[in-house]
């Protein structure tokens, strides 16, 4: 909900291209290609994001009157839906794009760590999973700070 444009097809688009490309990585590990993970990992974002974007372009944008009544009942914060905005004649957003960000990051911080931080004292790797264990607790207690403010704007 970040922009206004993304419509289904580009959605579709996304989760099709990202299939194709992460296949097409395997074949070529398969045919004896050298491809590290992170360069498969940022490869495969740039090429989605190429897609999508295009697709979002080249397809009919969702209907307006579908985009303000949407607006109008979730009200999505973020520069993207400016447009809509003017036209629907409420408000802005009482969510914070910031707010949304951070949460995003210690949420994902939040998850990796614990599975990572499980794995590693499973196998036995005491010293990874006590650092696992901070990451775990930090992005904790973050989150519980940050998450009254969120739903207190919601």
């Amino acid at each position: 909900w970040f922009w206004w444009r993304v419509n289904a097809w580009s959605e579709i688009a996304a989760m099709v291209s990202s299939f194709l490309v992460a296949v097409g990585f395997e074949v070529a590990r398969r045919l004896g290609a050298d491809v590290p993970p992170h360069v498969s990992l940022v490869a495969t974002v740039a090429a989605t994001t190429v897609v999508w974007v295009s697709v979002a372009y080249l397809t009919p944008p969702t209907d307006h009157g579908t985009l303000v009544d949407f607006y109008r009942l979730v009200r999505p914060a973020g520069p993207g839906w400016s447009r809509v905005h003017a036209d629907a004649g409420v408000g802005p957003s009482p969510d914070s794009f910031a707010h949304a960000l951070l949460g995003w990051v210690l949420g994902c911080l939040f998850v990796y760590a614990a599975l990572f931080g499980a794995g590693s004292f499973l196998y036995g790797n005491t010293q990874q999973g006590a650092v696992w264990s901070v990451v775990f607790v930090a992005s904790s207690i973050g989150l519980v700070r940050l998450l009254p403010q969120i739903w207190r704007a919601a």
